[in-house]
């Protein structure tokens, strides 16, 4: 069969529950990871042989996709920075937002040569191992409440070969026992929980409520936890950085200010809406 005639195939299924463009992006995932069929022989309409297993293996991913179980979840993994990890309903899967946070920390550092990182709420270990492997020779600290969270960053980490130091904590509830640190960064449960209305099915019913959502009433708990936290275990000129809610970079900011942070700022995201909030010690 012509290639491009099967990403067709693939997309006019995909399109009768999904937008045009989302449609395209998971055809293009299920060629490139299942069938190993890149961009290129799309392009150059390559020619492949089909079978009854592919047939059937690709009936199985479209039925489920259907049903609303997310494409990461589908194929197991997605790519973040370049770098392949595992994800489940055990963690959130991770957006581009995510990655331009890490971007930004990394272009703020570009040596961390013997500094101390931290991250709280680390669900699948993108971040911490992201920063472990961009940036040789720190020393990294990943901190999650979910037991289940943990395994699969601590799989992701073996996958990647990052030696990240992983610790379980209700950071609301306990102090923790860290060292002095350099970098902080967070991106904590900020979706409303009256938000849930406006999302797909497919977010709330297949990722971790608790890594997603926080009560309408107290929508900043985190910010306010972390902040303490962090001012507390960084070193003097040390940085905290958060990823937000776009509804509460003014709150965030204050918070921070008010916990004793300086020059503290509230970045906007590749769409143009507040994401992210960062300062220093």
């Amino acid at each position: 069969m012509n290639s491009k005639l099967l990403l067709e195939k693939i997309k006019k299924t995909i399109a009768e529950f999904e937008t045009d463009g989302e449609a395209e992006s998971i055809a293009f995932l299920i060629l490139e990871d299942q069938f190993q069929i890149s961009r290129m022989d799309v392009l150059v309409e390559k020619e492949i042989e089909t079978s009854k297993s592919i047939d059937e293996k690709l009936d199985s991913i479209l039925s489920e996709l259907k049903s609303g179980i997310p494409i990461q979840h589908i194929l197991g993994k997605v790519e973040f920075y370049g770098r392949q990890f595992l994800v489940n309903p055990n963690v959130l899967i991770p957006r581009r937002e995510t990655e331009e946070l890490v971007h930004l920390i990394l272009e703020n550092h570009p040596d961390l040569s013997e500094q101390m990182v931290v991250d709280i709420g680390t669900g699948s270990g993108i971040i911490p191992i992201t920063i472990a492997k961009e940036r040789k020779h720190c020393e990294v600290y990943a901190v999650d409440i979910s037991s289940s969270a943990l395994a699969t960053a601590k799989r992701n980490a073996q996958l990647n070969h990052a030696n990240i130091n992983f610790i379980q904590a209700d950071i609301l509830e306990e102090e923790l026992e860290l060292p002095k640190s350099n970098i902080w960064v967070s991106n904590p449960p900020y979706v409303l929980e009256k938000e849930k209305a406006e999302m797909q099915p497919k977010v709330f019913e297949h990722e971790p409520s608790n890594a997603l959502f926080v009560p309408d009433h107290d929508a900043l708990i985190f910010y306010e936890r972390i902040s303490m936290l962090a001012f507390k275990h960084l070193v003097s000129g040390g940085e905290l950085y958060f990823e937000i809610n776009e509804q509460f970079g003014r709150e965030v900011k204050k918070i921070m200010e008010d916990k004793g942070f300086q020059d503290v700022k509230v970045m906007r995201d590749m769409q143009g809406k507040n994401r992210f909030v960062y300062g220093r010690r």
